[in-house]
C-alpha cells in the first residue's frame, strides 16, 4: 500500500517509519518541518504547496497527517477537503486546537462515510488499560473498590498551549478508562500566567468515580503517572515521554510490589488497525468522534475557569441540518431583535411626514411576526421527521 506523508512531527514519522516496517511504500512527502528530518529512501523533494494532488487517490492510497510547520486552519482545511473526497487519513493528535475544525471535518466525515482515524500513543497500551478499567469499574481483588484516580502530568513547558495539548490526549485515556466524561470543573491560579502552570481538573463519568487531572513540574524520570487509589492501597501506573507504560506499582500496607512492563509498538498497532480498515472499506474504524469528545473536554476547560464551577459536557454530532437550523436561529434572532425597532422608527417617521399609513405600523410587524412563527410550526404540523 503506498503512504503520503503530510505533515510531519514525532509522532508522523513514527507513523510513517511503522507503515514501512510493515511493508508498505511512502510515496509522497509535504509540509516537512526542519526539526522532523526524512528517513533515508523518502521522497525527498517538498510537495506540501501541491497537496491538492492527493485529493486523487491514485497519488497514493492513503494519507498520514501530521502537526508539520502549515497553519491549524490550513491543516484542518486540508483534513476536511480531503476526507469530504474520501481519502483515508491516519492523523496526529491533537491536529489542531479549535474544537470546531473537529466538529467540520466530523461532518465531513460523516457525510462521505470516510475512514479517519487518529493516533493517540497513550491509548495503545490496551492490556495494562483493560485490566484498570476492570478495577475501576469492579474493584481490585485486593486492595478493593477504587475510590478516586488521578493523573499527573509533568511538564517542563507549561504554557496555556502545551498543558492543553497534552490534557487532550491525557484526557482521552481517561474517557477510556471510565467511559463518556460528561462533568468537568478546572481549578487555576487567580494570575493568568500562573492559571495553567498549575491548572487541576476534576472530571466526573458514568460510573462517579472521581477523577483528577493536574499538572507541575519535572521531578521524576516518568513524564506522567495514572494513580488508581483504592479502599487498601493504590495502584500508579508510571508513562514515559512517548507515552509508553513503563511500570505498575501495587501499593498495599506499606510495601510495594513493582511490575516492569513489555514496551507495546503503538504506531505499529495503529498502523495496523488504519490499513484493516482501509482493505475492509470500514468507515465506522474511524475513531474521529473520540478525537472530538476530547476535545470538547478541553475547550471546556476555558468555559469552567470562567464560570468557577463544574460544567456539563453534552455529547453533540454536527450535521448539515443542525448547521441549518442554527444559522436559521441566529437568523430569526436578528430578525426580532431589529424588526420591532425598525418598523417603531418608521412608523414615527411616517406619522411625522402625515403619511396616511403611519398607524398601520403595528399591524405590519404583527404580520410579519405571525409569518415568521408560521415556519417553524408549519413543518412540524406537516412533515413527522
Amino acid at each position: 500500500m503506498n503512504f503520503a506523508l503530510l505533515g510531519t512531527d514525532p509522532d508522523s514519522i513514527a507513523l510513517a517509519q511503522a507503515a514501512e516496517v510493515a511493508g508498505h511504500a511512502i510515496v509522497w512527502c509535504g509540509d516537512i518541518a526542519d526539526a522532523c528530518p526524512l528517513m533515508p529512501g523518502w521522497p525527498a523533494e517538498d510537495l506540501g504547496g501541491e497537496w491538492e494532488a492527493l485529493l486523487d487517490q491514485s497519488t497514493a492510497d492513503a494519507v498520514i497527517v501530521g502537526r508539520g510547520q502549515a497553519t491549524a486552519s490550513l491543516r484542518a482545511e486540508q483534513v476536511n477537503l480531503l476526507t469530504k473526497n474520501g481519502v483515508a487519513i491516519l492523523t496526529t493528535f491533537p491536529l489542531v486546537d479549535s474544537v470546531l475544525s473537529y466538529y467540520e471535518i466530523d461532518m465531513s466525515r460523516g457525510e462521505s462515510d470516510g475512514i479517519l482515524l487518529h493516533f493517540n500513543p497513550l491509548k495503545e497500551q490496551h492490556t495494562i488499560l483493560d485490566e484498570c478499567r476492570e478495577w475501576i469499574a469492579d474493584g481490585h481483588p485486593e486492595l478493593g473498590a477504587v475510590e478516586q484516580v488521578v493523573w499527573e502530568r509533568t511538564l517542563v513547558e507549561r504554557t496555556q498551549e502545551r498543558v492543553l495539548w497534552h490534557f487532550s490526549r491525557d484526557v482521552e485515556l481517561l474517557s477510556l478508562l471510565d467511559g463518556r466524561l460528561n462533568r468537568l470543573g478546572a481549578l487555576g491560579s487567580p494570575d493568568e500566567a500562573a492559571t495553567y502552570a498549575g491548572l487541576s481538573v476534576q472530571l466526573l463519568g458514568k460510573s462517579e468515580v472521581p477523577m483528577r487531572w493536574q499538572v507541575g513540574p519535572v521531578e521524576k524520570d516518568s513524564a506522567s503517572r495514572l494513580v488508581l487509589i483504592a479502599e487498601r492501597g493504590k495502584m500508579t501506573l508510571d508513562f514515559d515521554k512517548t507515552g509508553h507504560a513503563t511500570q505498575l506499582t501495587m501499593s498495599h500496607d506499606g510495601e510495594s510490589h513493582i511490575t516492569e512492563l513489555q514496551e507495546v509498538d503503538a504506531a505499529s498497532n495503529a498502523v495496523q488497525r488504519f490499513v484493516d480498515a482501509i482493505v475492509a472499506g470500514n468507515g465506522s474504524a474511524s475513531t474521529w468522534p473520540q478525537a472530538l469528545a476530547a476535545m470538547e473536554l478541553t475547550d471546556t476547560i476555558e468555559i469552567s475557569l470562567r464560570r468557577g464551577r463544574m460544567i456539563e459536557v453534552h455529547q453533540q454530532q454536527l450535521t448539515e441540518q443542525m448547521a441549518f437550523k442554527g444559522t436559521m436561529s441566529a437568523l430569526g434572532c436578528g430578525v426580532l431583535l431589529l424588526l420591532p425597532p425598525l418598523l417603531l422608527f418608521l412608523g414615527w417617521a411616517a406619522e411625522l411626514l402625515g403619511l396616511p399609513w403611519a398607524k398601520s405600523w403595528s399591524y405590519v410587524l404583527l404580520g410579519l411576526l405571525v409569518a415568521f412563527l408560521s415556519l417553524q410550526l408549519i413543518p412540524k404540523l406537516l412533515f413527522k421527521r
